[in-house]
């Protein structure tokens, strides 16, 4: 987004719409010293409007040292500078004797790769024949060239003014997808389950997609002979009063791919199964799009229509039809990349209702957060949530953008992520209506310009061509945006700790997954929720815990404050190294609804709320949705994180808790966290004082969205309608 001069200061926050295309979105910054709250105002890029297809492109990123200035005036300054050029595994080739495919132990010659400041000159093309080496290829797409030259000569080369890098001519592998790379998927494929199996590729774990259903007939989801994607139902093809609505709106035809077999005429389903799963490795020049659980069985539940339309109803029949089949199909995980209304309180929306079963019934429910973060007017917009993305128990996924690098340094929140709290709300005796207020997102992944399946004839890239990438038929690709393409990224993330350890409790998956997050540079916690995705430090941690976590809840075997640790195992350090950086985790996790608790006794300590059956908001506390009187929550040792927000409330930037807890602020709750007679704890964190959020998204009368395509202005349909959401065409990097 480029900036545009001026800077709005608001206390209030206009309510509205979902942003478009050509009006500025607002990046909310706070000032502590004087308490102030700002939001600078930025253009979206006009792609929201007008999107170009989608080029990716494969970067070759080279750490670049440069040499010192001073000339060289003996081999002791040259062996420095000299071997700063040499990549770590050329270093330490130097005293090798190992036998490498571009290391030569009987002639004592290395085949290397010499990138050089400019074009190749023949003066170096010189030095090397004087060296006894030889040119074996040169190169037009970088400045350098493949060289034979012996590993005594190696210094001597490197030490040239025009010599950049040397690195050595390493096996071509098949690289991983960016999206891999991204979430550090790519860094735990070599790990070994508990459950036995080579890789950790989510083999073994059933994933359901309510959704428009999956064009299982993609190489996507080949496997062998057979495809990994199961036709699971089908809630919404025999539902009579849509097929009468979208007639009166004029709605037909598109049904094509459905005539061919293939379930998703819409398209939307297909891409987010192979954002979960997909099977698409490294081909050629291209990374390939492969999925973060490519090993994973995916279960087709068709909720939503070949128009992306379907109906509250028909969505939890297909909750329902998850539930049932659940240990048929090995059912571990739910992603639900669809939302919808979010004004009633979560304690009573029947789809929040309906969650909450699967999550109590040992499924990890994963959905969007929305694609409501900004109004018709460009300015952030907080209380945005839709739901059931706006339930407690499940995992609320906010959108990142990565700007298409691997480096996790750069990652932003997008201006279309849906903020939170929550803002359902029951209203009391008095007649006084009481917000929920919880503390959302969950978490954030990737979800700008994401490349996936496309399901062939379907109608988003019939209405969206830009949005087609390459291939066709059962080879075709395209690429979406929106939270609902972050939310299967995380939904395959759970599948891979569900690999990891099959014995892990979707509330305890949730805290893994919050607790292991990087911390995004400026967002405060109701942008980013705890963090951006961390697979690879999520993934040490449920290597840590015990295997048999969800059998002793079941049979009431652990108590609160019980070792969680395998055996003689140690917590991992909270420190993760992707794309050659390292970041440290945020330490901290959302309870209570409103709450942010910290610390190592999280993971290893057993918590009274990693029970599936248990929901915890403020002072009130349920076990299989009836209310508990008394029980304790949390063990002691754990550290209440919310003091360090101070006056900021829910507007304190992640990584000021992370490094506020890592300092050691907060207060070791020395009892722990228990409800007695109803009563439990404070309020927790707060919104602060002046601030006028959203009243929740009100869509139309009702109107549901499956997140994923941002509709333009004005399509007005009546209450009941659960449609693809909208079709966000992304931010352009």
């Amino acid at each position: 987004m480029n900036p545009v001069e001026g800077t709005i200061i608001a206390v209030d926050l206009p309510i509205g719409q979902s942003g478009h295309s050509g009006v500025p979105a607002c990046r909310l910054e706070t000032n502590r010293n004087q308490g102030s709250y700002s939001m600078q105002s930025f253009h979206p890029s006009s792609t929201r409007s007008a999107c170009k297809p989608l080029t990716l492109s494969v970067f070759l990123i080279i750490s670049l040292l440069i040499a010192s200035t001073i000339p060289l005036r003996s081999s002791r300054a040259q062996a420095p500078a000299a071997l700063d050029k040499l990549s770590p595994a050329l270093q330490q080739s130097l005293n090798s004797s190992a036998n490498l495919v571009w290391l030569n132990q009987s002639g004592q010659s290395l085949r290397v790769l010499i990138q050089t400041r400019g074009p190749v000159q023949a003066s170096l093309q010189t030095a090397i024949a004087l060296q006894r080496g030889s040119i074996v290829r040169q190169f037009s797409s970088i400045n350098g060239v493949l060289a034979q030259i012996p590993r005594s000569s190696l210094l001597t080369i490197a030490a040239r003014d025009e010599v950049e890098r040397i690195t050595p001519d390493h096996l071509a592998q098949q690289s991983s997808s960016h999206l891999e790379t991204a979430t550090t998927a790519d860094l735990v494929r070599n790990y070994r389950p508990a459950n036995g199996g080579s890789k950790l590729d989510g083999s073994g774990v059933g994933v359901a997609i309510v959704d428009s259903g999956i064009m299982t007939a993609h190489s996507d989801f080949a496997d062998l002979l057979f495809s990994r994607a199961a036709a699971g139902t089908d809630t919404v093809s025999q539902n009579g009063n849509l097929i009468r609505f979208e007639a009166l709106l004029g709605l037909t035809g598109a049904i094509l791919p459905i005539l061919a077999g293939n379930r998703d005429g819409y398209g939307h389903g297909s891409h987010v199964a192979g954002v979960v799963g997909g099977q698409s490795p490294a081909s050629g020049s291209s990374r390939g799009y492969m999925g973060i659980a490519p090993g994973a069985a995916l279960i087709d539940v068709r909720v939503l229509d070949q128009r992306g339309l379907g109906q509250t109803s028909d969505v939890i029949a297909g909750i329902d039809w998850v539930i049932a089949n659940r240990q048929r199909y090995n059912i571990r995980v739910m992603n639900l990349s669809l939302g919808a209304a979010s004004s009633e309180s979560y304690a009573t929306d029947p789809l929040c209702r309906a969650v909450r079963h699967a999550v109590a019934a040992g499924i990890t429910v994963v959905a969007a957060a929305g694609n409501f973060g900004a109004t018709s007017a460009g300015l952030e917009q907080y209380g945005s949530i839709a739901a059931p993305g706006n339930d407690p128990t499940v995992i609320t996924v906010g959108a990142a953008n990565t700007h298409q690098t691997d480096s996790r340094a750069d990652e932003t929140i997008t201006y279309f992520s849906s903020r939170g709290p929550t803002r359902g709300y029951a209203v009391d005796s008095a007649g006084t209506r009481r917000h929920d207020n919880l503390l959302k997102p969950d978490l954030t992944a990737p979800g700008n310009r994401i490349v996936s399946a496309e399901s062939s004839g379907d109608w988003l890239v019939d209405q969206y061509p830009q949005l087609h990438v390459s291939g066709a038929g059962a080879r075709g690709f395209m690429q979406l945006s929106g939270t609902s393409v972050a939310a299967p990224a995380v939904a395959g993330a759970a599948a891979l700790l569900l690999q990891m350890n099959p014995g892990l409790t979707p509330p305890i998956i949730k805290s893994i997954l919050q607790y292991t997050a990087q911390q995004a540079a400026g967002a405060n916690i109701v942008q980013q929720g705890a963090g951006l995705l961390n697979i690879e430090g999520a993934v040490r941690v449920a290597a840590a815990l015990r295997t048999d976590l969800a059998t002793a809840i079941r049979l009431n075997t652990i108590k609160v404050g019980d070792s969680l640790l395998r055996g003689n195992t140690s917590l991992p350090a909270p420190v993760t190294i992707a794309a050659g950086q390292s970041f440290k985790w945020g330490g901290y996790i959302f309870a209570g609804g409103s709450h942010l608790l910290a610390g190592s006794d999280l993971m290893t300590r057993y918590q009274g709320i990693y029970d599936p059956s248990v929901v915890w908001v403020r002072d009130r506390v349920t076990v299989d949705e009836r209310p508990a009187s008394s029980m304790k929550l949390i063990s002691s040792g754990v550290i209440n994180a919310e003091v360090i927000a101070g006056s900021n409330g829910i507007f304190v930037n992640g990584a000021a808790i992370g490094g506020g807890v890592t300092s050691g602020q907060g207060i070791v709750l020395s009892e722990g966290i228990v409800l007695s007679e109803g009563i439990v704890l404070s309020e927790g964190i707060i919104l602060s004082e002046g601030i006028v959020l959203s009243e929740g998204i009100v869509l139309s009368e009702g109107i549901v969205l499956s997140e994923g395509i941002v509709l333009s202005e004005g399509l007005n349909l009546s209450s009941g309608i659960v449609l693809s959401e909208s079709c966000s065409l992304g931010e352009s990097n």
